[in-house]
């Protein structure tokens, strides 16, 4: 091979006796200065990437972004921040019990200043038949870096609800396609890709079920109001509630709650589907699969009509809510897999 050599040069010579041992030291030389440059390039990046990598781990060993939320001073929601349409910053209550994306319609019409011409229709718990309303249909939420398009309905006097910070509630349609992860010591959350192999292995599980017809998600549980009194079903999962558990008006008036000697306060909620009257105490135990609680803070509804009136199904008793996972700590809620983790506190 009549290759020329030259120091500077990047041709492949194939004998190597042809090069003269100045030309060989050389070489040497310059590929030493190159290796050492090319570490020092290595080095530096991996320390510039690393500064722009936020904090954590995630289920895959990538870094994550732990999100902050809030709570409601009064009922505990949980407030998470998000974009309308790419751009447009808008806090949204997390509520898995509501189906859709919800936005307060003064909200709608100070920002668009128009109101959308489509409708759709739905039904489900906490609605009276089926109901049509008027949605925007290619309307986007973007969460911790999650984009879904999917119908947004203005829901008039929403703000009002909860309080003048709240732009709207973000309900199933996009919650149950993730993975959530919420440190309840520090108030803060992530979206994962997948459950951590360390959550999955050694946390405790409770299974969630979906039925069909519902869109809400369930599982078998025991509850003691007192040591004698107690009622065994089905609780349902509503992470639009700050407290413990709240059983429906019918369970409460067959458990025969008022006749009881127990503290009890009274208390009116709000909420998406409007505002409730609770007799309020705190139950002996709840007892569920893996899971068990004493002194349960209980909402027992006691309104003839509304979301909380009657149970859906017969074998259905009252929700469970967040105030009963925020006792926990830290908790991990796969919704593709219905399966909700959780790591007691020490």
């Amino acid at each position: 091979m009549n290759c020329p050599v030259r120091t500077e040069s990047f041709c492949h010579v194939q004998d190597a006796t042809h090069l003269s041992t100045s030309t060989r030291n050389e070489r040497s030389e310059y590929y030493q200065k190159m290796k050492k440059h090319l570490i020092i390039i290595v080095f530096l990046g991996s320390v510039l990437a690393g500064i722009g990598q936020p904090s954590g781990s995630g289920a895959n060993g990538t870094s994550v972004q732990k999100h902050p939320f809030r709570f409601h001073t009064y009922t505990p929601h949980i407030y998470v921040d998000a974009f309308l349409n790419d751009s447009l910053p808008v806090r949204l209550v997390y509520d898995c019990a509501a189906p859709f994306v919800w936005l307060d319609s003064t909200f709608v019409d100070n920002h668009y200043g128009y109101e959308s011409k489509q409708t759709m229709a739905f039904e489900g718990i906490g609605t009276e038949g089926r109901q049509v309303v008027k949605a925007f249909q290619d309307w986007n939420i973007t969460i911790a870096g999650k984009r879904e398009e999917f119908p947004i309905i203005p829901a008039p006097n929403l703000r009002s609800t909860f309080n003048d910070s709240v732009d709207g509630v973000i309900g199933l349609v996009f919650i149950k396609k993730y993975v959530w992860a919420f440190d309840f010591d520090t108030h803060s959350f992530d979206i994962l890709p997948s459950v951590p192999d360390s959550v999955r292995k050694n946390w405790h599980a409770l299974k969630l079920v979906c039925r069909d017809k519902s869109f809400y998600f369930e599982v078998p549980a025991t509850f003691f109001v007192t040591d004698s009194v107690r009622i065994t079903g089905k609780l349902l999962f509503d992470s639009g509630m700050g407290t413990d558990v709240s059983l429906f008006a019918d369970v409460a008036r067959k458990l025969n709650i008022g006749s009881l000697e127990i503290a009890k306060d009274l208390r009116t909620t709000q909420g998406a589907s409007g505002s409730s009257a609770n007799e309020v105490f705190d139950a002996k135990r709840l007892v569920m699969p893996n899971f068990v609680v004493d002194s349960v803070h209980t909402w027992a509804n006691m309104d003839a009509v509304g979301h909380a009136s009657k149970a859906p199904f017969k074998d259905v008793i009252g929700y469970f809510g967040f105030g009963l996972l925020q006792r926990m700590g830290e908790v991990v809620i796969d919704f593709p897999n219905q399966v909700v983790y959780f790591k007691p506190r020490a």
